[in-house]
């Protein structure tokens, strides 16, 4: 079901969400939302996490956290609308949300 090759595999997915609350937040926002974007403001307005702190959750800092980002795992995508980008849930998300 999940593409291991490019993404990161399930069990390191689940070990990152149970690692960061910040994290964890921003998927199931994502999943309430699905299939709409939301740009990190939104998000964070919505669930009360300081909005750098959404932008580490999706990007990560610095290379080790990065590849824990939502983005690096393949669970959140990036959309760019004009000059301002927006996150939704992949497919992936969803699916991984919905095994839950």
């Amino acid at each position: 079901m999940f593409d291991k090759g490019k993404k990161t595999g399930l069990g390191d997915v689940f070990q990152s969400l149970r690692r960061s609350r910040v994290r964890s937040e921003i998927m199931m926002y994502l999943y309430n939302s699905y299939p709409e974007a939301s740009y990190p403001a939104e998000i964070a307005k919505d669930t009360g996490i300081d909005s750098k702190n959404i932008i580490k959750g999706l990007k990560g800092t610095g290379w080790l956290d990065a590849a824990k980002s939502l983005l690096k795992q393949g669970v959140v995508e990036e959309i760019e609308r004009g000059d301002e980008t927006y996150y939704r849930l992949s497919e992936r998300g969803k699916s991984l949300v919905e095994s839950m």
